[in-house]
Parts: C-alpha cells; sequence; structure tokens
C-alpha cells in the first residue's frame, strides 16, 4: 500500500501527507523536515541512532542526514512532514543554521504534536510574511533543544575525495577503481570505508544525490524532462522510478 493523500508545495516549503507500509532506502534531504506520526509506526537507522516512531509521535530530519524507514511489523503507517529549505529558515529565525540542528528524531509531545499539525493547516493559506513567523516561531523551538547526541564525525579525507568525485559530476557515475584511486585506497577498502562512514554505498549515494539535484531542478522551475537530464537519470522514467523509492511521490508531485 502506497498513497499520497496530499502534497503541498510553496516557496522553499512543502507538506506531504503519505499513507504506506513500503520501505524507504536510505536517503537524504537538502530541507529540515518536521512531522507527525499519525497513524502506525516506523523504524529507522539515521545519523542520530537507530529510531522508532509510534503514533502521535513528533519526527525530524536535518539537511544531508541520511535515514530510510521501515513499517513496524510490515503495517501502513500514515505521517505529515513539512519541510523547509534552509533559505527559508534562516530569513524566518535570522539564526546561524551551522551551530542549529535537530536533536531528537522522534519525540513524545502531544501539545508540540497538536502544534505542528494546526502549523501545517496553517501554512497553505497564509501569504509569505505570515509563513515567515510560523517557520520562526515553530523551528526556533525544536532547533533550540539541549544537544543530547554528539555530532557525526567528518568523513575522512579519502572518503571525502570520493565524495567530491560524484558531486563534481553526478551525471557520469564513476567505477568504484575510480573513486578508489582518487582515495589513495585499495577498491575493496575504499567501499568498506565509504560505507562505514557515510552510512550507504558509493552507487546508492549517487542515486540519492541525483535525486536531490532534480527537486532542487524542479524546485528552479525546470520541465520534468529536463530536470532528469541534468540530474543524471536516463529519462523522466527512470527518475520517476528514483522518486517513488526515495521520496515516496512522483516529481510531479513534488512540483505541486
Amino acid at each position: 500500500m502506497h498513497h499520497v493523500i496530499r502534497a503541498q508545495s510553496g516557496a522553499d516549503a512543502h507538506i506531504i501527507e503519505v499513507l504506506s507500509d513500503r520501505h524507504f532506502p536510505r536517503h537524504s534531504h537538502d530541507e529540515y523536515g518536521v512531522g507527525v506520526m499519525l497513524d502506525g509506526g516506523h523504524v529507522s537507522w539515521s545519523g542520530r541512532g537507530q529510531v522508532e516512531a509510534g503514533p502521535r509521535h513528533v519526527i525530524t530530519v536535518n539537511p544531508n542526514e541520511l535515514h530510510d524507514g521501515i513499517p513496524v511489523d510490515g503495517r501502513p503507517r500514515r505521517w505529515r512532514m513539512l519541510f523547509v529549505s534552509p533559505r527559508l529558515l534562516a530569513s524566518a529565525t535570522s539564526a546561524d543554521l551551522a551551530s542549529r540542528e535537530f536533536h531528537h528524531p522522534a519525540m513524545r509531545d502531544p501539545a508540540m504534536a497538536r502544534r505542528l499539525l494546526q502549523c501545517m493547516a496553517d501554512i497553505p493559506d497564509s501569504d509569505p510574511g505570515d509563513i515567515l513567523t510560523i517557520v520562526g516561531d515553530l523551528f526556533g523551538t525544536l532547533l533550540d533543544k539541549p544537544l543530547s547526541t554528539p555530532k557525526a564525525n567528518a568523513p575522512s579525507l579519502g572518503v571525502q575525495h570520493m565524495l567530491e568525485r560524484i558531486h563534481d559530476d553526478p551525471l557520469k557515475a564513476p567505477s568504484l577503481s575510480m573513486l578508489a584511486s582518487i582515495a589513495g585506497l585499495p577498491a575493496y577498502t575504499a567501499f568498506r570505508r565509504f560505507r562505514r562512514e557515510m552510512g550507504i554505498t558509493p552507487h546508492a549515494y549517487l542515486k540519492q544525490y541525483r535525486v536531490r539535484l532534480a527537486c532542487a531542478a524542479i524546485g528552479r522551475g525546470a520541465a520534468l524532462t529536463e530536470a532528469a537530464a541534468i540530474s543524471g537519470f536516463a529519462d523522466q522514467s527512470h527518475m520517476t522510478r528514483a522518486f517513488v523509492r526515495q521520496l515516496g511521490i512522483t516529481p510531479g508531485q513534488w512540483r505541486g
């Protein structure tokens, strides 16, 4: 079962509600995400450790934070999320985002869950100024939570070099031997180090990175066929399959 109940997009912010029993592979977003698990539950791996979220839990994700999602006991779960770009958040909070992040991937906080659902109900009918106020008030509270988990260590130099190659030319998939040569490591060592430090294989990282590039292109107004081409997909169908697998929605639904 997989059903996108609604997807509403605006300038630097979008809301999505999904009912699904799908397993989502490890992926990341360019935006801050905060939402509520409405029904059911899921478990996930994330950069902040193992996470389990149940009904009415507040769930959060930071930009660039790898995570996946597995339904509890294979049963469908329903969640509603608000994604906000760092640019909009910076305008709304006037804060240095380099030192601000979510530290609790899942929280049992009924009052915050009600407040968040009300904010998501208000945003679609609000003007840009009111959206800034809503986002600033909401995220200011959540991002000010005390630090409870250590930040992940920066990638090693070899992995940084591999990431740079993927980011510099995502349209051309590098072979493992090429990445290993760039990192100055044997191929198997390079593969294991990348997977250990990034939580994902180089090939899987490239696929999720291409989806993020396509999201950005669509957000800038690119046609879907153009977005597929400039982000390295063979065609629009290839991009659509990757979107649905990673994000649970089609590129057209993302465009809103």
